[in-house]
C-alpha cells in the first residue's frame, strides 16, 4: 500500500507540472486556438510578407495628423518655446469644473464615497502653479516609468461603480518609458505636472518625468536616427534586477517602446556589470535627485521582442502585433498597466512607426481610406469586409476593433472589451479582456457588432486629397436603404440585415410610406382589412392607408405579407400623391408601354415623369415584377428628391 501511495503521490505531482492542454482555455464561440496564432491570419493572405506601406508613408501619414483638423495631434518639436501661465491655469480650472460637473452625481471615490462638489473644488485648487506669469518657458520632459496622464492632478480614482475598483476614469492614456512631453504647469501641491503628449494634454505624477536641461537634450533622447532605434513589439517585459545599476531594475517596458541602442567600446566591455551576451545595450532614461534628465546604460534580453528600428509593416508582422497581448486586462484610459480598444490599436501601430490620434473619432479625420457605414446594411458592411486587409479598423461609439479576417463564412475581430451580452446566458456581463470573436458577439443592449459598426477605415494607407479610394464601391440600392435606415421608414432584421433582394411585403410598403408622412394618426372611424390584426405594428398604416383611399385591398382583405409588383407601389404613390395629371407620352420610350392596364397607365406616367420609377433597363419598365426592398428603399429616396424638386 505504502508503494501504491507513494506511485500516487508522484503520478498527482507529475500531472500538476504538465502545461496546461488549449481546451482549459476559454475562448468565445467559433474561436479556435489555432487562431490565435499570428500565423494562421497571415498565411490566409495571398503575400503575408509584402510591404504595406513604406516608412515614408508612415511619415507623411504622421505629418498630416500634425495638421488634420479633429484629429488632436501635438507638433511637439515646433510648439512655441514660451506660453501664457495665467491663461492656462484659468483654463485647466475652468476645465476641472467642466469635468467635474460631468462627473458629479454618479462617480466614487475609492473608499466608496460619492464624489461631491467639494471634491472637485478642491482638484481645481490644485491646478495652481504659484510660478505663473504671462510668459513661461516651455520644459521639455522624457517618462522615466510606464505611467498614465491623467485628467486631474488628483491622487485618487474616479470609479462608477465603488466595487469596481479597476475601471478608473482617471486615466487618459498611457506614456511609455522614453516617450517625450512638453512641460507647461505644476500642480499646487508639486506633485503633478500639466502636460501634451503627442495624442493628448493631461497631468502626469511628476515622479515619472525627468526634465531636460534644454530642448536640444530632449530632443536628442528620442528624436532618433533609424540605426540607433531598438523598438519593443512584445506585450511588456521588465528590465533585470540589479544592485549595481538599482535605477535600471525592474522597468516596465511596454508595446511601442523605443530605446537608443548604446555603443558598448569593445567586447569585453561590460554593461551593468555584464557582458551585453544574447542583450541589447540600450539607454535608460532616469531621473536624478532633482528631477533632471539623465540616460543610464541597461541591457535588454535579446530573446524578446525587439526590433533594431521599427517593424517593416506587413499582414504577418501586424498579426503578430495584434495578437501579442491576448488575455490581458483591459485598462480604461490605458491604465492597470494596460490599454483600452484604442490605445491597442495605437499601440499597435506605433511598432511600426505610425502614431495615430487616440481614439476612433480623432482618427478619423485623417487621409485615409474609410467608409461611413453608419447607415449602411449588415450585408453591405460584410461586402466591404471581404474586400479589406488584416489590420482594417472598425468603430462604434464607445469601442475600436481590428479586422483579422474571414474564415468559413465567418468574420473575426481582435480588441479589449470592458462588456458584452455573455453568448451563453444573453446577460451583460464584464469581459475585461483582449480577445477574438465573431462581429456577431452581442453586445449588452442586444446590437451585434457588426449591426453597431459605424465606420470602417485602412490607418496605413496615405490619400492624396481629392485622389479616388481604393475601397470598393458601395451597392446601387445604397443611398436608398441608407436614407430609409437613418429615417427608419423602413426595419432590419435581426443582426442589421436588410435582406435587400428579398420581395418586399405589401403590410411594410404601406408602412413606409405610412413613416414617410409622419406617421399620421388615424381616426378612430378608420376602417381596417378582415386580415389586419388588433394590435400588429403595421394596422395604424394601414388602416391610415385605407382611410386616405391609397391602399383598397382584394375582396376586403389586405394581404399583409403578400408581395407587391413594381406597378402596385407605383399605384399607391401616386394615390398618396392626390392623383395628379400625369402625362402618358413620358412611357413611349419603353417597349413595354402598349400592355399597360388602364387602372396603373397615369400612376405610372406620373412617377416615370417625375424620376420616381425607371426601368429596368433602357427600355423596359417591368412594372410585373415583384417589388424587392432594396427597389423599395430606393423609390422611397427618389419621392423625397421629387418633392423636393417640386418645391424648389
Amino acid at each position: 500500500m505504502k508503494k501504491l501511495a507513494s506511485f500516487l503521490t508522484a503520478l498527482c505531482l507529475f500531472a500538476s507540472l504538465v502545461p496546461a492542454r488549449a481546451a482549459d482555455v476559454s475562448r468565445l464561440p467559433g474561436v479556435t486556438e489555432e487562431m490565435c496564432d499570428p500565423d494562421f491570419w497571415a498565411e490566409r493572405a495571398a503575400q503575408p510578407d509584402a510591404l504595406l506601406a513604406s516608412a515614408e508613408e508612415l511619415a507623411q501619414l504622421n505629418a498630416a495628423g500634425l495638421s488634420t483638423a479633429g484629429a488632436n495631434m501635438h507638433d511637439l518639436k515646433n510648439l512655441s518655446p514660451t506660453f501664457d501661465g495665467v491663461s492656462r491655469i484659468a483654463s485647466l480650472r475652468k476645465g476641472v469644473l467642466a469635468d467635474g460637473a460631468y462627473y458629479l452625481g454618479w462617480t466614487y471615490s475609492a473608499d466608496g464615497k460619492k464624489l461631491e462638489q467639494a471634491d472637485f473644488d478642491r482638484i481645481a485648487d490644485n491646478c495652481f502653479d504659484r510660478r505663473a506669469a504671462r510668459s513661461m518657458p516651455l520644459r521639455y520632459g522624457i517618462a522615466v516609468n510606464r505611467t498614465e496622464l491623467l485628467t486631474f492632478p488628483y491622487d485618487g480614482q474616479i470609479l462608477d461603480d465603488p466595487a469596481d475598483l479597476d475601471f478608473d476614469y482617471q486615466p487618459l492614456v498611457g506614456i511609455r518609458v522614453n516617450e517625450p512631453v512638453a512641460v507647461f504647469t505644476d500642480s499646487e501641491d508639486g506633485k503633478y505636472y500639466q502636460v501634451c503628449t503627442s495624442c493628448c494634454s493631461g497631468w502626469v505624477r511628476a515622479e515619472d518625468i525627468a526634465l531636460c536641461s534644454d530642448r536640444d537634450e530632449w530632443l536628442s533622447a528620442w528624436d532618433l536616427p533609424a540605426e540607433k532605434r531598438l523598438v519593443f513589439y512584445g506585450d511588456k517585459m521588465y528590465t533585470d534586477y540589479s544592485r549595481t545599476s538599482p535605477e535600471t531594475s525592474g522597468r516596465l517596458i511596454t508595446m511601442g517602446t523605443v530605446l537608443e541602442r548604446a555603443d558598448v567600446p569593445s567586447s569585453d566591455a561590460l554593461v551593468i556589470n555584464r557582458l551585453p551576451i544574447h542583450n541589447y545595450a540600450v539607454y535608460l532614461p532616469v531621473r536624478t535627485a532633482d528631477g533632471t534628465y539623465a540616460k543610464v546604460p541597461a541591457l535588454l534580453n535579446a530573446r524578446e521582442k525587439l526590433s533594431e528600428d521599427y517593424l517593416p509593416l506587413t499582414l504577418r508582422n501586424l498579426a503578430e502585433v495584434a495578437l501579442t497581448s491576448l488575455g490581458d486586462a483591459y485598462g480604461w484610459g490605458a491604465g492597470l498597466n494596460n490599454e483600452d480598444c484604442s490605445s491597442l490599436n495605437r499601440s499597435v501601430y506605433l511598432c511600426f512607426g505610425l502614431d495615430l490620434p487616440r481614439n476612433g473619432n480623432w482618427q478619423w479625420p485623417l487621409p485615409i481610406p474609410k467608409a461611413d457605414v453608419t447607415y449602411a446594411t449588415t450585408e453591405e458592411k460584410l461586402a466591404l469586409l471581404d474586400e479589406m486587409p488584416l489590420g482594417t479598423l472598425l468603430t462604434f461609439p464607445g469601442h475600436q476593433m481590428m479586422y483579422l479576417g474571414k474564415v468559413d463564412g465567418e468574420y473575426y475581430l481582435v480588441s479589449t472589451v470592458s462588456s458584452m451580452m455573455s453568448p451563453e446566458t444573453g446577460k451583460r456581463q464584464r469581459s475585461r479582456n483582449v480577445q477574438i470573436n465573431k462581429v456577431d458577439l452581442r453586445r449588452a443592449n442586444g446590437q451585434t457588432w457588426i449591426e453597431a459598426v459605424n465606420r470602417i477605415y485602412l490607418p496605413y494607407l496615405p490619400l492624396a486629397q481629392d485622389a479616388a479610394s481604393p475601397l470598393p464601391a458601395f451597392p446601387w440600392y445604397h443611398a436608398g436603404t441608407a436614407y430609409c435606415l437613418e429615417r427608419k421608414l423602413m426595419d432590419s432584421y435581426d443582426g442589421g440585415f436588410f435582406k435587400p433582394l428579398q420581395s418586399a411585403a405589401r403590410a411594410e410598403a404601406v408602412e413606409a410610406l405610412w413613416r414617410l408622412s409622419g406617421k399620421p394618426e388615424p381616426s378612430d372611424a378608420a376602417p381596417s382589412f378582415s386580415d389586419v390584426d388588433s394590435g400588429a405594428p403595421y394596422e395604424k398604416a394601414v388602416r391610415w392607408a385605407r382611410e386616405q383611399g391609397i391602399a383598397a385591398g382584394v375582396d376586403g382583405a389586405f394581404l399583409p405579407n403578400g408581395t407587391l409588383t413594381r406597378e402596385q407601389f407605383a399605384v399607391l404613390l401616386y394615390r398618396a400623391a392626390g392623383e395628379p395629371e400625369a402625362d402618358a407620352n413620358v412611357l413611349a420610350p419603353y417597349r413595354d408601354a402598349a400592355s399597360l392596364p388602364a387602372w396603373s397607365r397615369s400612376a405610372l406616367a406620373w412617377c416615370v415623369g417625375h424620376g420616381i420609377l425607371c426601368g429596368t433597363d433602357a427600355q423596359t419598365l417591368a412594372v410585373k415584377s415583384p417589388l424587392t426592398r432594396a427597389q423599395l428603399a430606393v423609390l422611397l429616396l427618389r419621392v423625397r428628391d421629387a418633392a423636393k424638386a417640386v418645391e424648389a
